[in-house]
């Protein structure tokens, strides 16, 4: 079955209000039983404009990463990285 995976390339405009996000968001992740795959690390190689962090969050399935975007614990606090990121952040189905 594929997995369902979400992927984010940030610019980061304020953070402090990003840092206190990611911290919250990182229980809200587990309670919908996803897994931190990359949060940041080094780049060894990179083509295109470069970002202030990676991240990649692997879920059971698509279904699972939407269950947990649409989330009322996730609605609670995504202000946070929409209010305080540029770039990209996709969901997207995976193997």
């Amino acid at each position: 079955m594929p997995k369902g995976y979400v992927i984010a390339h940030p610019n980061i405009t304020n953070p402090e209000k990003f840092a206190e996000y990611g911290s919250k968001a990182a229980d809200v992740i587990e309670q919908y039983d996803g897994q931190i795959l990359v949060r940041g690390g080094d780049v060894s190689y990179r083509e295109g404009d470069s970002t202030d962090l990676n991240v990649v969050i692997e879920f059971p399935s698509l279904a699972e990463a939407m269950e947990w975007k649409n989330s009322a614990e996730y609605k609670a606090i995504e202000s946070g990285r929409k209010d305080n990121m540029t770039g990209m952040f996709i969901v997207i189905e995976g193997v």
